[in-house]
């Protein structure tokens, strides 16, 4: 495949990444602005996103094919989960690490940097296939991942499963089930909106990274480690084992590169919730994200 369009995108998201972690750097911005930042595209952008994934793909999806893509993405988490807890076994990490570092490989970020490679790679469509991620990765992310985190089962949270994008990939569901469509003025709005996620997902990304030590996290080797299997081991692992049974070369396109991309920035947030260690958590979320600029594009390429 042409990876021109691959490495444009690519290149534009580290350049706005480098624009937020400047704007740290030059005391812009700072914490406030990422937590307020990542509730906006995590409430408000994305579920705009979301639906404007449904109104704008030229793509109709059955009751059937919503399962069965449900069903990669919750095989594509259950690998990546699976080689973060061998991954952590051994390195005979400490306690307060193990969980963090089995996070960091099970769980992507998909919202900040899968969604946008996927628009960039296969367009709208792309984006309403990666939509149905949403389904198993809110289940797990606040169920199994904040258990792997705080090693106990009482830190699990059902109530947010029901996050403001799970409820708009529900919503985008019905909407392509019923085939209900929107005044073209609201679908107008939805695709200005939805815009915005792009830019401002990268300039939080960045604007985090701005606030980790680069020292430390460079000289840390467990986080290579971790990086190594979250953007190259998972990824060539999920694609081994899907690509007998996927013959839909989108959908196995968006499940790899959404399985390629670096730690979700949750992890940072739900370690300071569990009062784990956060700086462990920050480093893999940084390190990876720098190395994915590589990786990605040597992944779609290899793998797609």
């Amino acid at each position: 495949m042409d990876m021109t369009p691959v490495l444009t995108q690519m290149g534009i998201l580290v350049f706005i990444m480098a624009v937020g972690f400047v704007c740290t750097k030059l005391g812009v911005t700072g914490p406030e602005f990422t937590r307020s930042g990542s509730k906006v595209v995590l409430n408000v952008l994305l579920v705009f996103t979301i639906l404007n994934s449904v109104t704008s793909a030229e793509l109709e999806l059955s009751l059937a094919d919503i399962g069965i893509y449900a069903l990669g993405f919750f095989v594509m988490i259950g690998i990546c989960m699976l080689l973060g807890l061998i991954m952590a076994r051994i390195m005979r990490l400490g306690p307060n690490e193990r969980g963090i570092a089995a996070f960091a490989v099970a769980f992507t970020n998909t919202v900040f940097v899968g969604f946008p490679v996927v628009e960039s790679v296969f367009g709208a469509g792309g984006v309403l296939i990666a939509t149905i991620s949403n389904i198993p990765f809110n289940l797990f992310i606040y169920t199994l991942g904040v258990m792997l985190i705080d090693g106990s089962p009482k830190a699990m949270s059902l109530k947010s499963v029901l996050s403001p994008p799970m409820i708009a990939t529900l919503i985008a569901i019905a909407f392509l089930l019923t085939g209900w469509e929107l005044p073209a003025p609201v679908v107008e709005c939805f695709s200005v909106i939805s815009a915005g996620t792009v830019p401002m997902s990268m300039l939080v990304v960045g604007a985090s990274l701005g606030s980790v030590s680069i020292k430390e996290s460079l000289g840390n080797w467990r986080v290579y480690v971790v990086s190594l299997v979250r953007l190259i081991i998972g990824p060539l692992a999920v694609w081994a084992v899907l690509r007998p049974f996927i013959h839909d070369e989108m959908f196995l396109g968006v499940v790899v590169i959404l399985a390629a991309c670096p730690v979700a920035m949750l992890a940072t947030a739900l370690t300071i919730r569990c009062g784990k260690d956060e700086a462990f958590a920050s480093e893999c979320v940084f390190v990876s994200t720098v190395l994915s600029a590589v990786t990605l594009p040597l992944m779609i390429y290899l793998l797609l």
